[in-house]
């Protein structure tokens, strides 16, 4: 009976061992899957933050547009209002 037991009981560990692998395999594989929609969503949050990266730059050229044409109109007026001064 004690060859069976010994049989029996390093049957015993051998399962657990079996199930104690696979248990962490599975807590491997979860992490992997959140490891992987955490990268997903940073990834999504990086093309959202570069498209309006480049709307505000459309939006700063236009505006640097509207700047440049308004100096130069006020320098255009300064130098009308200098010409009438001096006469």
């Amino acid at each position: 009976m004690g060859n069976s037991e010994s049989r029996m009981d390093a049957a015993i560990a051998r399962l657990e061992k079996a199930a104690s692998e696979i248990a962490r395999e599975r807590q491997q594989g979860r992490h992997e899957m959140k490891a992987a929609a955490v990268s997903s969503d940073l990834a999504a949050e990086n093309a959202a933050l570069k498209a309006e990266l480049e709307a505000l730059r459309g939006k700063y050229e236009a505006l640097k547009k509207k700047t440049e044409a308004v100096s130069g109109r006020l320098d255009r007026s300064i130098d009308q209002l200098s010409l009438i001064l001096e006469q």
